[in-house]
């Protein structure tokens, strides 16, 4: 696969014996990087090496320093049992252990290291987060209220003009029987919810402008309110109807306790392993690369002029394109 590289590892006569990198005094051999490979003996790019090599280097800092602050430390069976899992989350149906590992280059033993990398992490955000600052009644309240406010579902439309003058002269007009869809067609410069007759459609009010929002809070369902000045100009307001949320579908502490220490934990935990990268003792045999720690891996030899693609990896995982989202004149 690799025979058409320039430069292989095998024309700098690296032996499996030769010390790759020593990571807080322990030695790192070229074997031991060639062991995370399907086949061991295959030739690899000084590129792939250097990502083989930053791989362990990154999981050798991460477990030992998980045993050394919080004796974090798992048995062979539960590493096996998660290699199992990622087999089975990852492995196209009707695949053999062996295909999957033959698919993505990589050994056995590089997916027992990734499944042990991924228990010691779950393992210490959750001695992490236990250790985090609590959240206090007043911040749990305020989450409550936050989560009350997006509850909140209000159907409304809108005339848009571009003076105060030109708002007071539409709320005469419906004053005097005229019809707001009508209206909207007529005037707003909203042209996109204009054309439906000023219809925003039904949603929680915090999806609109601050200014907007309070409006929708405040005005009498059926009848006009305004004018509502935003940086979008000045709007008349008519709510159809506001559905308020019940008691039982706000979330209790509990609730905003988990979600809370769920949405912490990433930063959390990407902090601690940051920091442990950064204090760790590394050296790289310079025919190899430079280790750097953040971002963390193995820059390979600068006089690599070929390369190949990425080191396979057992849980690549594919991310959803973004969606797309269409905003009117008053949304934020």
């Amino acid at each position: 696969m690799f025979a058409a590289l320039a430069l292989v590892l095998s024309a700098c006569g690296a032996s499996d014996a030769e010390v790759a990198a020593t990571v807080n005094g322990t030695d790192f051999t070229v074997g031991d990087v060639n062991a995370l490979r399907f086949d061991p003996d295959a030739t690899m790019s000084k590129d792939e090496f250097a990502q083989f090599l930053g791989f362990l280097i990154q999981w050798n800092i991460v477990v030992e320093g998980a045993e050394a602050d919080y004796g974090i430390s798992l048995t062979e069976e539960e590493i096996d049992a998660a290699a199992d899992e990622i087999f089975e989350t990852n492995a196209q149906e009707g695949v053999t252990y062996e295909e999957f590992l033959e698919a993505n280059q990589v050994s056995d033993d590089f997916v027992n290291k990734v499944a042990h990398l991924q228990l010691v992490e779950d393992q210490l955000g959750d001695v992490l987060i236990d250790e985090a600052v609590p959240l206090t009644d007043e911040e749990i309240e305020a989450q409550r209220e936050a989560a009350y406010d997006n509850l909140i579902e209000v159907c409304v439309s809108h005339i848009l003009v571009e003076t105060e003058d030109e708002s007071e002269d539409v709320l005469a007009r419906l004053d005097g029987g005229e019809d707001f869809a009508d209206l909207a067609m007529e005037l707003s410069t909203d042209t996109g919810s204009g054309e439906q007759g000023g219809e925003l459609g039904c949603t929680a009010p915090t999806r609109y402008v601050p200014e907007f929002m309070e409006a929708t809070m405040e005005a009498e369902v059926g009848i006009p309110y305004g004018p509502v000045e935003s940086d979008f100009g000045f709007h008349t307001v008519l709510v159809t109807e506001r559905t308020l949320p019940a008691d039982d579908e706000l979330p209790t502490d509990e609730e905003i306790i988990e979600s809370n220490r769920n949405a912490q934990l990433p930063t959390i935990l990407s902090g601690w392993i940051g920091d442990l990268l950064e204090a760790a003792e590394v050296s790289v045999n310079e025919k190899f690369g430079t280790w750097q720690s953040s971002p963390a891996g193995v820059i390979p030899p600068s006089d690599t002029t070929d390369t190949t693609a990425p080191a396979p990896d057992a849980t690549t995982t594919t991310v959803p394109a973004e969606e797309e989202t269409t905003t009117t004149a008053v949304e934020e």
